[in-house]
C-alpha cells in the first residue's frame, strides 16, 4: 500500500504540477479533499486546480522536484524543490523576471488512491523576498559558530 501511496504523490507532482494537468486534480484528490496551505486553505478538486493556477500565472516555466518521497500506512511525506522564473502576476506582484528556488515539505493521506487530506508547507517568504514582494528574510536567531 506504501508504494501505491507514493505513485499517487508522485502524479500529482509530474501530471498535476509538473504536465499543468489541472484534468487529472479529479483523479487525484477526493472531491471533498482538505488542503491546508501557507496560501490558505482550499477544498476538493477546485481546490487544488486554483493553486496550480496561481503557481502557473506566476511562474508559468516552475518545476516541482521531489527530493525525498517517504510512506507509511494511508499517510505519505516528502520534501521537494520549487524553480521557476517570475513571468507573470502572482498574487498582487508584477511580474519581476527573477529566478527563484524555494523549498517545501508536504504530507498526505490517501483513502482510495486518491488525497483526502494535505498539509504543504513551503518557504513562502523566501519566495516573496526573491520576487521583490518582501524585504529581506530575518536574520537566524542562531548563528553559526
Amino acid at each position: 500500500m506504501s508504494e501505491q501511496n507514493k505513485t499517487v504523490v508522485r502524479r500529482i507532482v509530474d501530471e498535476h504540477w509538473n504536465e499543468r494537468n489541472a484534468a487529472v486534480a479529479a483523479e487525484l484528490f477526493t472531491d471533498n479533499c482538505s488542503l491546508q496551505t501557507p496560501d490558505g486553505p482550499l477544498n476538493g478538486h477546485e481546490g487544488a486546480r486554483k493553486l496550480l493556477s496561481a503557481y502557473e500565472t506566476g511562474f508559468p516555466d516552475f518545476h516541482l522536484t521531489i527530493d525525498e518521497l517517504i510512506a507509511e500506512g494511508d499517510k505519505v511525506a516528502f520534501r521537494y524543490t520549487f524553480t521557476g522564473t517570475h513571468k507573470g502576476k502572482f498574487g498582487e506582484t508584477a511580474a519581476s523576471g527573477a529566478r527563484v528556488t524555494a523549498t517545501g515539505m508536504g504530507m498526505y493521506r490517501i483513502v482510495a488512491d486518491k488525497v483526502a487530506e494535505g498539509r504543504l508547507e513551503w518557504d513562502r517568504a523566501r519566495l516573496q523576498e526573491q520576487i521583490g514582494a518582501a524585504k529581506s528574510a530575518a536574520k537566524p536567531v542562531l548563528q553559526p559558530a
